[in-house]
C-alpha cells in the first residue's frame, strides 16, 4: 500500500483554497484536485507493509502533540506540471517537525522520501503552461491533525484514503 502522513485543511479553509485554485486554473490550465483531496504532506512513505503502516502510525501519534499550530500560505507557483501554493518563508517549527518525524519512521524501519521538505498543498496537475511564482493573500492554515491516508491510483486519477488521524488542539483560519 503506498501511504504518506499529511495535514488536510480544515473545511472553513477550503473556499479560500479553491477560489486560489479556480484563478490560477485560469492562468495555467490544468485538472483541479477535488476539495477532498487537498492536503499538505508530512511524509510520503511510497509502499508499506500492514506491519510498516502500523508502526508509521505508532509514530505519528507520538508526533502529533508536538506538530506546529499552523503554517501561513501566502505564495504560488508550479513545478513539473503541478500548480501549488504555499508559504514564500517555511516556518522552521515545522521543518524541524518534519525532520524528527523522519528520522522516528526511519528508525522503525520505514523508508521515506529524502528530498528536503517543501511543504506545499498541490491545487492543479496537468498544467497547460508554466504558473509564474507569485503572492497570495496570506492565510494561517491550521494544522489540527496528522493523517495518516493511503494512495490509490485508479482510472480516475489518485484517490486519498484517510486510514487514521491524530488531533491536535483546534483552531481557527485565518
Amino acid at each position: 500500500m503506498r501511504a504518506f502522513l499529511a495535514c488536510l485543511p480544515p473545511p472553513e479553509c477550503l473556499a479560500r483554497l479553491l477560489a486560489w485554485q479556480a484563478g490560477l486554473r485560469k492562468q495555467a490550465g490544468g485538472r483541479p484536485l477535488p476539495a477532498a483531496q487537498l492536503h499538505l504532506t508530512l511524509a510520503f512513505l511510497d509502499d508499506v507493509t500492514p506491519l510498516q503502516l502500523q508502526l508509521a502510525a505508532d509514530c505519528a501519534e507520538k508526533a502529533a502533540p508536538g506538530l506546529p499550530p499552523a503554517i501561513v500560505l501566502d505564495r504560488c507557483g508550479s513545478w513539473r506540471g503541478v500548480g501549488w501554493c504555499g508559504p514564500a518563508r517555511p516556518p522552521p517549527a515545522l521543518g524541524a517537525w518534519v525532520s524528527q518525524l523522519k528520522a522516528a519512521l526511519g528508525a522503525a524501519g520505514i523508508a521515506v522520501e529524502a528530498r528536503p521538505y517543501r511543504p506545499h498543498l498541490t491545487l492543479l496537475r496537468g498544467l497547460e503552461r508554466p504558473l509564474p511564482e507569485q503572492a497570495l493573500p496570506p492565510l494561517a492554515l491550521p494544522l489540527e491533525e496528522v493523517t495518516l491516508l493511503a494512495s490509490e491510483l485508479g482510472a480516475g486519477g489518485v484517490r486519498h484514503h484517510r486510514l487514521d488521524g491524530w488531533r491536535r488542539a483546534p483552531s481557527s483560519c485565518r
